[in-house]
C-alpha cells in the first residue's frame, strides 16, 4: 500500500510540475505574441555631422546619435512596464543601482483606480521643462543643465491626477557624483515634486517641478525646473528654465587639466518654437547658460546658441509613419568670465543632415 502511495504521490508531483511548466509556456507564449503585452521597438538616429570651431573645419563625419532598444508593455489593465537600453553607451555597473549604466529606465507602474498612479524601478527623475521630457533624439541643441545632468535613477514615484493636471512625489537614489559627497553616496536621496498641468484645454501646459538632492547629511543641492508651454493651431512655443547647484569638471571647457570637481550654480533657459505643417515640421530654438563658480565667487561663462531645423515625415504608413529625414543648423557662443576671462570666446557651428527612425520590431 504505501509503495501504492508513493509511486501516486511521484506522478502527482511530475503532471503538477508539467502542468506548471505549460502554463509557464502559455504565459511566456501570450507575452510574446500579444501586442499589447509585449511591443518591442528600436530607436535609432544618424547624422552627417561638419563642425566648425573659430570659422575653421574641426570635424566632419558620419554620427551614430542615438541606438536604444525599447520594452513596452501593459501585462494586465492598469498593470504596465518600460524598459529602455543604450547600445551606443559605456554598459558599466552602478554599484548601489545595481543596473547598467546603459539602462535608462526599467520601471513597473500600477494604476490604484483613476487617480493614483505608483511606479517602481529606475526611471527619470521627475524634474520640470519638456527639454527635459523629450527623447534625446529629438533634440538638436541641448541647454547646458540638459546636455549632462545625471538623469536616471531608482526609486518609487507617486502620481496623482485631478482635473486634467497630475501631481507627482517622487524619491530616488542620488548617488551621483553631481550631487552627492563621496562619504554620503550610498545613502544619498532625492526628492522631487512635479505639476504636469493642461489648462484651457491643453492651450497651455506647464512641467514645473522642484528637486532636494542629498549632498551629505546635512545638506542639500536644490534644483527648479519649469517649463511652460503654449499651444495655438499648428505653433507650439516653450520656455524652459533650469536652476540648481551640483559638482561639475568642467576641465574640457576652459582647457585646463587641473580643475577637478567644481561647486557650481549652473542656470539654463531655451525657447523653442515649432509648427507643425503635416509631412514638414520646421523649428527654431534658442539657449542661455550660465555657470557660476562659488569658490571662484564668479562666473565661468556664458554660453549662447541657437538651431535652426526642418524634419521631414515623408511616409504615412503605420509601421514607417515614424521614419523622419531632418537638417539642422547648430551655432553656439561660450564667452569665457572671471577667472577665465583671458581665454578668447568660442564660436561652433555644426551642420547636420541625417534620419531618424524609431519603428515596431515586435
Amino acid at each position: 500500500m504505501r509503495k501504492i502511495f508513493k509511486i501516486a504521490s511521484l506522478l502527482l508531483f511530475v503532471s503538477s510540475v508539467f502542468a506548471q511548466h505549460r502554463e509557464s509556456e502559455n504565459i511566456l507564449e501570450k507575452l510574446m505574441w500579444d501586442d499589447k503585452m509585449l511591443n518591442i521597438m528600436i530607436d535609432t538616429r544618424i547624422d552627417l555631422q561638419a563642425e566648425f570651431q573659430q570659422d575653421d573645419l574641426d570635424e566632419i563625419g558620419f554620427r551614430g546619435q542615438t541606438f536604444r532598444l525599447w520594452f513596452v508593455g501593459e501585462i494586465i489593465p492598469g498593470i504596465r512596464y518600460r524598459i529602455r537600453h543604450r547600445f551606443n553607451k559605456p554598459q558599466d555597473p552602478l554599484i548601489r543601482d545595481n543596473y547598467s549604466s546603459a539602462t535608462d529606465m526599467a520601471w513597473l507602474e500600477f494604476d490604484i483606480g483613476k487617480t493614483w498612479t505608483f511606479t517602481a524601478g529606475r526611471q527619470p527623475m521627475q524634474f520640470g521643462t519638456f527639454e527635459y521630457d523629450y527623447n534625446g533624439a529629438d533634440i538638436y541643441l541641448p541647454t547646458m543643465v540638459n546636455g549632462d545632468i545625471d538623469l536616471y535613477k531608482t526609486g518609487v514615484n507617486v502620481a496623482y491626477k485631478f482635473s486634467g493636471q497630475i501631481m507627482n512625489l517622487q524619491v530616488v537614489n542620488s548617488d551621483a557624483t553631481q550631487f552627492a559627497t563621496e562619504e554620503y553616496k550610498n545613502k544619498a536621496l532625492s526628492v522631487n515634486v512635479l505639476w504636469v498641468g493642461n489648462l484651457f484645454n491643453k492651450m497651455l501646459r506647464t512641467r514645473w517641478g522642484y528637486g532636494a538632492l542629498q549632498h551629505s547629511k546635512s545638506k542639500f543641492y536644490h534644483w527648479i525646473t519649469m517649463g511652460t508651454q503654449l499651444n495655438i493651431g499648428d505653433f507650439t512655443a516653450e520656455m524652459d528654465y533650469f536652476s540648481g547647484n551640483r559638482n561639475i569638471d568642467y576641465s574640457s571647457i576652459v582647457d585646463s587639466t587641473d580643475l577637478g570637481l567644481r561647486y557650481v550654480h549652473d542656470r539654463s533657459a531655451s525657447l523653442n518654437l515649432k509648427w507643425d505643417l503635416g509631412k514638414l515640421k520646421p523649428s527654431v530654438k534658442g539657449v542661455w547658460n550660465q555657470r557660476y563658480d562659488k569658490a571662484f565667487d564668479s562666473n565661468a561663462y556664458i554660453s549662447k546658441g541657437i538651431d535652426v531645423a526642418l524634419e521631414l515625415y515623408p511616409f504615412t504608413n503605420s509601421l514607417v509613419k515614424d521614419l523622419r529625414f531632418h537638417v539642422a543648423y547648430v551655432y553656439t557662443n561660450i564667452d569665457f568670465q572671471g577667472e577665465f576671462s583671458g581665454l578668447k570666446n568660442e564660436n561652433t557651428h555644426i551642420f547636420l543632415i541625417g534620419t531618424r527612425w524609431l519603428f515596431k520590431a515586435k
